[in-house]
């Protein structure tokens, strides 16, 4: 019986450190989980300024422009307004389609 107030005393130990355990993982997954929005808004930031640099490069490449407007605008009528280009007019088209790329 001299071991009960040491034993009482090492439960009452391991209690505390349990319910600190639960309150420090509910804090970690608190945390996880804004980190995670985190990640999802900066991979949609990134995406935006990957389109945005994509923007920028075709607008500063001419050839680029020219070559959109060939393929888009290749009828254009007395009036001087392009003829825009439909999906029955490129398929009825030679088979020769320029692509166009654009060289980052």
């Amino acid at each position: 019986m001299k071991y009960t107030k040491s034993i009482i005393l090492f439960l009452i130990f391991n209690l505390i450190l349990v319910f600190l355990m639960i309150f420090i993982a509910n804090n970690t997954r608190e945390i996880e989980k804004n980190n995670h929005i985190l990640k999802v808004k900066i991979s949609k930031i990134t995406e935006t300024l990957k389109i945005n640099k994509i923007e920028l490069a075709t607008h500063q490449n001419s050839s680029y422009l020219k070559t959109l407007y060939d393929l888009y605008f290749y009828k254009i009528q007395k009036n001087n307004v392009p003829h825009i280009v439909k999906i029955k007019e490129v398929s009825n088209q030679d088979k020769n389609v320029k692509l166009v790329s654009s060289n980052n």
